[in-house]
């Protein structure tokens, strides 16, 4: 009795408070908000989706404090009975922010790993982006993103902390918790990117993440009225820096000079007096295959939220025509969302994206027919079009005998609008979704993803009639494939506080499959060349068909388990078992661990400093097995097909199967290995923050094509045949500001990358200790290799030491007596004898630089006064190095008569020494072009003004008539504004290892748009 009356007494002691707690930016609810009475968080309660909260609390006075990821948390007092509404501001400190790491969120002050937030995103749509590799660049550390020139059909390649592998090196993109392996989604749909570096981080995803992670989360609908939003904007684009090819009378008169030059008589297609016709200047072949690009972009979003549902809709246009004529992109998207709350244990979920696009590019990359390249040969006495509207070729057909001088050609025009092309990609990603809470703290969540690609490619090339590179056969190339991939992902999480200690507990079973189907055909001798008979069944010679198909599964086991104790130490583990269907059945599973923790000094009763807000260091470490090197049946024997000819007077009726590579059964997983050692900190009110990293990441058991048995006349089989390190520092710091009514923020990074092929351990049994690479210039200059104790694709070339500029020079330029160079005569490059025999020679290469850069940095200003606002990038890049094959073409006489750039014409004479050209010859009998020298290779660094961004926002009162709680932002946004760079080429940014023929430039863009909110 005295106990139940006890009992009554305490729990008549208990106070009851409520409130609301809102946004105070926009007056809106913050569901999901923790309310922790007097300081126990084992007590504390949570808002509703409106916002509301109820908390029973034993002292009728006290202190609630309110906090929300991504805001700054309020503690205020509260009497008995109270009634309170709370608004909460958006947060200055980085270290409140919310960070999406695998399977969960995270607070980035709780991080014990290297995980990166992506700033700016909600300013994304502001900027003429196709999509969100585009808007990473410089704005993340030891993420560089490698632009493939400017081409709408490329993306560029992101890369984390450096190359590891041969293999595909693109980091792994999860959606909305889900991998994700379609195009590139509508950048206007995203709300917050995280990039996850290091391997503890990304360890969770397993197999598909030894590149990194970029996980996305798409926008959702917030709480009261649906909200519709408009995004348009529009532009154009243009290309800066291009080259002038000579003039038809400069091109003659360089010729002449060449032939006077090499002893050789000149052609007859270079005298005025036999050929007036070649004197005349009638076009500038780049300012005809460049032009003004028109980009438009139109986005609609309507979101909402409810009690019982929340959901987003969105649909996206883009249009971008590309810098070269005949080229662009078109993307139609459609995005469906929505969260359904069932009950307060129960909820449903479902997010749709079905996009279509159609991407029409241009080989830039070959030194034979590249569009740009070929501009460039072309002559410049040529008309675009013959008095018949046809493509002109590189001479009159009356003057067909001086056709050959000017080279084989194409007319760079008909070479971009004569083919019809049409590339559609049909892409379809359903993502759907159960979480039950089983009790408080556990809940169980059921994933499941599929995704459809149909990629569709109808070419169809006319004869080619004109002098040049002329090609009487027409053809039609037509293929299609089909990929069909589905991932289940089964989570169980659990999260429970015991007084200071906080522990969360997340084991996910995944699965996924995939099968992949290809049919290729080429039909050629089409009678009509009208738009009516460009189909296959009107061909009149059939090529064999291609075909190609796979599946692929993987299975994989993960546990992690994150713990901190009183918000000062932290501990996270994990480990992931990942089952491939590619190797081998005794290689298929592997076991990836990974360990992380962190500090927070700042938290510790001893830590009093007015200067050091807040003060963590971190320190982890890794392994995630490489999915992405392993081929599809690389522990096989893959099998091709072939027509073959049997017996005498027989035809190609017969098909053979042949090993199409031998196979290795002992083939394992490559293994990405990271230790990782940080510092996070915040200063002066935490207005000013940084993170510093230190990595090492290592890759081992790399899977590359082996050398052995190369006589068995199969290509050789994948072996484990390496090891590759990247060490770096990472850097970013961030300062934001109010001055009155002026908002103010900037942030700065850089991060500095060695990158080192370690050994080839398995490689081969020859002791090789080096890799050739193929990439090469008109088949005379193949300048990369990758060699033991040197980065990966390093340039390996002869050092050049000069031009001679006197016969003295040369015959001083000696060993043993003997003319090292004993063809060359003043006006010639002067080349290292490296190895000593007296000769210049292949066996003079040394290994130089790469393209990947040795230091990436990016700035990042903001501005917001009274309505406007201003943003800016800057990015730079520095240690980059550019092998300029364009060079070997565009400066070299003694080719196929090719027209040349005008940069020649400051080519070497005796009255003009002061160059690195050589002297003008029909002749290079020192080599001078054919040598694969340092002479090409130029340092690409640049600093480029990425984005400038200047809008104003009109006050709400001004909209009031249109609809109430309405916003309008008018901006206008420039990208690419100025690059400042040595180099000599177009741009800088020349994608792949680094090798520029004339690359397709990026634009430099211009638009003006608006954003609209009703």
């Amino acid at each position: 009795m005295v106990l139940s009356f006890f009992l009554m007494v305490q729990a008549n002691a208990q106070t009851t408070v409520r409130g609301l707690v809102l946004s105070k930016s926009d007056m809106n609810p913050v569901p999901g908000a923790t309310i922790i009475p007097n300081g126990k968080p084992n007590q504390g309660t949570t808002t509703d989706v409106h916002g509301k909260f109820s908390i029973k609390v034993e002292a009728n006075t006290g202190s609630l404090t309110v906090s929300f990821i991504g805001m700054d948390s309020q503690t205020i007092p509260y009497g008995g009975g109270a009634e309170l509404t709370i608004l909460l501001e958006e947060s200055l400190n980085d270290l409140d922010e919310v960070v999406m790491i695998g399977y969960g969120t995270s607070k980035r002050e709780n991080l014990t790993s290297s995980v990166s937030s992506v700033t700016g995103v909600d300013q994304i749509s502001s900027r003429p982006v196709a999509n969100l590799n585009d808007f990473l660049q410089g704005n993340v550390p030891g993420v560089t993103v490698m632009q493939q020139g400017g081409d709408p059909s490329q993306e560029g390649l992101v890369v984390i902390r450096g190359y590891g592998s041969l293999a595909d090196e693109r980091p792994l993109t999860v959606v909305d918790g889900v991998p994700y392996y379609g195009p590139s989604i509508n950048p206007n749909d995203i709300e917050s990117v995280s990039i996850l570096k290091d391997a503890a981080a990304a360890a969770i995803y397993g197999a598909q993440a030894a590149s990194g992670v970029i996980v996305i989360k798409t926008k959702d609908g917030a709480f009261g009225k649906p909200k519709v939003t408009f995004d348009l904007y529009s532009g154009v684009q243009r290309a800066t820096n291009l080259p002038t090819p000579l003039t038809a009378q400069q091109q003659a008169n360089v010729y002449n000079l060449a032939a006077d030059n090499a002893g050789v008589d000149r052609q007859a297609a270079h005298n005025a007096d036999l050929n007036p016709w070649g004197q005349v200047n009638r076009t500038n072949w780049m300012d005809e295959i460049f032009r003004n690009a028109a980009i438009y972009s139109a986005n609609v979003n309507v979101s909402g939220a409810g009690e019982n549902a929340n959901y987003m809709a969105s649909f996206g246009y883009l249009d971008k025509d590309g810098l070269l004529q005949g080229t662009g992109f078109t993307r139609y998207n459609l995005r469906l969302k929505a969260d359904f709350y069932l009950s307060d244990k129960v909820t449903v979920g479902e997010n749709i994206y079905l996009s279509k696009s159609n991407a029409v590019g241009t080989n830039s990359s070959s030194s034979y027919s590249g569009s740009i390249i070929s501009a460039l040969y072309m002559p410049s006495a040529a008309p675009v079009y013959d008095e018949n509207g046809a493509f002109h070729g590189v001479v009159p057909a009356d003057l067909s005998q001086f056709a050959g001088t000017y080279g084989d050609v194409y007319n760079p025009m008909g070479l971009l609008l004569r083919p019809t092309v049409n590339n559609p990609v049909v892409n379809i990603n359903t993502n759907t979704y159960l979480n039950y809470e089983i009790i408080p703290g556990l809940s169980f969540r059921s994933t499941f993803s599929y995704n459809v690609i149909n990629t569709e490619n109808k070419q169809f090339n006319p004869r080619i009639p004109e002098l040049g590179r002329t090609n009487l056969q027409n053809y039609l190339y037509q293929s299609h494939s089909t990929t069909n991939r589905w991932i289940w992902d089964n989570q169980v999480s659990y999260q429970r506080i015991f007084g200071k200690h906080d522990l969360n507990v997340t084991a996910v079973y995944s699965s996924q499959y995939t099968k992949y189907d290809y049919y290729s055909q080429e039909g050629r001798g089409f009678s009509s060349e009208e738009p009516f008979n460009q189909y296959m069944g009107n061909a009149s010679e059939f090529l064999t068909p291609q075909t190609s198909v796979y599946e692929d599964a993987l299975t994989s086991a993960i546990g992690r388990a994150m713990y901190n104790y009183d918000e000062r130490y932290f501990l996270t583990a994990s480990v992931r078992r990942d089952e491939t269907s590619r190797l081998a059945r005794e290689n298929q599973s592997s076991y990836f661990p990974s360990v992380s923790g962190a500090w927070n000094i700042s938290n510790e009763s001893f830590f009093q400093s007015k200067l050091i807000n807040s003060l963590k260091v971190r320190a982890s470490w890794g392994q995630i097995g490489n999915i992405n090197s392993v081929g599809y049946y690389s522990f096989d024997v893959p099998l091709g097909t072939q027509t073959v000819v049997l017996g005498e007077g027989a035809t190609l009726d017969y098909k053979a199967v042949y090993a199409g590579q031998q196979s290795n059964p002992a083939l394992k997983w490559e293994t990405s290995e990271s230790t990782n050692f940080g510092l996070d900190a915040s200063f002066l009110d935490d207005k000013l923050s940084l993170t510093m990293d230190y990595y090492i990441k290592t890759t081992k058991g790399m899977i590359l094509p082996g050398l052995e048995d190369l006589h068995q006349g199969t290509s050789a089989a994948d072996v484990n045949g390496g090891e590759v390190r990247n060490r770096g520092f990472e850097f970013s710091a961030g300062y934001f500001n109010n001055f009155g009514e002026l908002r103010f923020g900037a942030r700065g990074n850089f991060s500095m990358l060695h990158n080192e092929l370690v050994n080839l351990d398995g490689y081969n049994k020859s002791n090789v200790d080096f890799i050739s690479h193929t990439d090469n210039v008109r088949s005379t200059l193949a300048p990369y290799r990758s060699m033991v104790g040197q980065p990966l694709y390093a340039t390996y070339l002869v050092p050049y030491l000069g031009i001679f500029q006197s016969q003295e020079e040369v015959d001083s330029h000696t060993q043993d007596g003997q003319l090292i160079q004993p063809n060359a005569q003043p006006g010639d490059f002067k080349f290292q004898d490296v190895n000593g025999d007296g000769r210049i020679s292949d066996e003079d290469r040394i290994f130089m630089d790469s393209y990947l850069p040795d230091f990436t940095y990016g700035f990042n200003f903001t501005f917001d006064f009274k309505g406007f606002d201003a943003s800016m990038i800057l990015q730079g890049v520095s240690g980059v190095k550019v092998f300029n094959g364009y060079k070997f073409t565009a400066l070299n006489a003694s080719q196929s008569g090719y027209n040349l750039d005008n940069r020649v014409l400051d080519a070497w004479t005796p009255e003009h020494t002061n160059t690195d050209i050589p002297r003008i010859s029909a002749k290079d009998d020192n080599l001078n072009f054919g040598t694969s020298s340092s002479w090409y290779l130029e340092d690409a660094s640049y600093l480029r003004m990425k984005n400038l961004t200047i809008g104003y926002t009109f006050s709400e009162t001004l909209l009031q008539g249109l609809a109430k709680d309405s916003s309008l932002r008018v901006y206008f946004s420039t990208e690419n504004l100025f690059t400042i760079t040595n180099y000599s080429g177009i741009d800088p940014e020349v994608g792949g290892k680094g090798l520029d023929v004339g690359r397709y430039p990026l634009p430099q863009t211009f638009t003006a748009g608006l954003s609209l909110s009703l």
